[in-house]
Order: structure tokens, then C-alpha cells, then sequence
């Protein structure tokens, strides 16, 4: 029998065999292409990293010239400085991604800024500023990068803030949370062409500005001991659930959020659990 890849359905009404299935190539991205917006250090460039490293190439784009520098020049990979919150950065990242890949097979968007402030001291000038932050590069995006697409993925990083309340940070959480909807817009309106679009949302982790924030020890068991795996995430574990929704193991999988939050929405929310200690 003649193999086919994951990707090969010629008859989508009967079930293709498992013999025919060429299963090395399930996890992996080899020959395709992606831009990454935000790949100039943190989730970006580790998504940037993994995505190389599973046989892709990758465009990295961010607004910092130095970061994105030394990551693209490290992985060997093209490089773009654009801010992507505008038409004119966005711009800029479709005709580099046409001169670099003609076509792309997906694109990342890990963008996103919390915005630390008291609800009472909130205002409009501030609920604007996190909306065009965490969510106007993704609507900028979606126009300018998805009629690039053959047959691929889209992913967004969000956050767990996106589906649950919280006091330090009024306008991240309900950006967030319109940036999932917009995902699912996008997967009812591509979804028909093949192109996948889901989202990422992870928990607390350690990223650069959590480990230099200053905090008691006392705070740092507290912050470890939410998940349910006793510990904080690491930016590789996000990298490596993006590019399992790249890849055509999530070739069924779209208009979704995935958290990558090491267990801590499933605990006890009633916090009789806590009282048991």
C-alpha cells in the first residue's frame, strides 16, 4: 500500500487505515514555513527554537531590533523589526513574508502586555490601551497573514486571565478573552480552505518579568504551590503546545483554547481543600 502523509485525505468519508499512516511525520514540521510576531525573546523565541528544531523555518518578527536579531541570527533564520499593532508594521510583515516564503503554513502571535493597575484607579485611557495591545494585533494579522496560508495553522497565545476573574489587572483578562472568541471566528471563517486557528492560554510562569519580580520566599511556595504539579511552567512547555497545533497530530483540532496551566483551574475553587491542611 502506497503511504500517505496526515495531511493526504482523498476521501474524507472513508477512515484511512493505520498502516497508512506515515507516523514519523505526525510531530513534525519539516519544510514549512511560519512567521512568529513576538519572537524576539520569551514564549516567541522559544517557539521560534522548537519550531526549527522539528524541521520548520520561521520568519521572527518583533519590535525589539536587538532581540530579534540575535534570535533569528542564532537560529539562522530571517529577521523582521516591525510593531505588528499597527497597519504599517503589519504591512511590512506580509511583503517580508511573501519575499522570504511566497506562501507561509501558518503564522504565531504571542503579543500580549498585562497592564498592572487598581480597578478603581482604571480608566478608559487605560481599557483602550490593553485592548489595542492584547487584541489589535490579532485582528491586524488575520487580514494581512491568512490569505497567505496553504492548508495550515494559526495560533494565539492568551492566558488563563482570559476565563477567570482577577483584582490586579482589570483590562488583560477581558482582552484575552475577546482574542479566544476572535480565534473561533476566524477558524468558522477558514476552517472550509483547511486552515486551523486555536489558541494557547497559559498559566503563571516563569518568564523573564516573573523571576525578576521581587517577592518573599513565603509568595514564591504560594505561587508554586497553585498548580496541581507543585511548580510554575516554563516557556519551552507553551513553545511545545504551539507546535503540536502546527503540527498534523492536531490535524482535527481547531476554534479551541488549550491551557498549559499545570492543573491550577481544576483545583478546588470552594477552598474547603485548603481548610483540610
Amino acid at each position: 500500500m502506497d503511504e500517505v502523509t496526515a495531511l493526504t485525505i482523498d476521501d474524507p468519508d472513508q477512515p484511512l487505515l493505520a498502516e497508512a499512516i506515515d507516523h514519523n511525520s505526525l510531530f513534525r514540521l519539516d519544510g514549512n514555513s511560519y512567521v512568529v510576531l513576538g519572537a524576539g525573546g520569551g514564549i516567541g523565541e522559544h517557539v521560534s527554537r522548537t519550531i526549527v528544531a522539528l524541521g520548520g523555518r520561521v520568519l521572527c518578527v518583533d519590535i525589539d531590533p536587538d532581540g530579534v536579531d540575535a534570535v533569528a541570527t542564532s537560529l539562522r533564520m530571517p529577521s523582521l523589526v516591525a510593531d505588528v499593532t499597527t497597519e504599517e508594521g503589519i504591512d511590512v510583515v506580509e511583503t517580508g513574508a511573501i519575499a522570504e516564503f511566497g506562501h507561509i503554513n501558518g503564522y504565531v502571535d504571542v503579543i500580549g502586555r498585562m497592564h498592572r493597575k487598581q480597578i478603581t484607579d482604571y480608566g478608559l485611557a487605560d481599557w483602550d490601551q490593553d485592548f489595542r495591545v492584547n487584541l489589535a494585533h490579532a485582528f491586524l494579522s488575520s487580514r494581512r497573514l491568512s490569505p497567505l496560508i496553504r492548508h495550515g495553522a494559526i495560533v494565539y497565545v492568551s492566558s488563563v486571565m482570559g476565563s477567570h476573574g482577577g483584582r490586579t489587572a482589570p483590562g488583560y483578562g477581558p482582552a484575552k478573552a475577546a482574542l479566544e472568541v476572535w480565534a473561533k471566528e476566524l477558524a468558522a471563517e477558514y476552517g472550509p480552505r483547511g486552515v486551523r486557528v486555536n489558541v494557547v492560554a497559559p498559566g503563571l510562569f516563569l518568564s523573564p518579568r516573573v523571576v525578576a519580580a521581587p517577592r518573599s520566599p513565603n509568595d514564591s511556595r504560594i505561587l508554586a504551590g497553585r498548580p496541581m504539579l507543585g511548580r510554575l511552567g516554563q516557556p519551552f512547555e507553551i513553545a511545545a503546545t504551539v507546535a503540536f497545533l502546527l503540527s498534523p497530530a492536531a490535524g482535527y483540532i481547531t476554534g479551541t483554547t488549550i491551557p498549559v496551566e499545570g492543573g491550577s483551574l481544576s483545583r478546588d475553587s470552594t477552598g474547603l481543600d485548603d481548610l483540610l491542611n
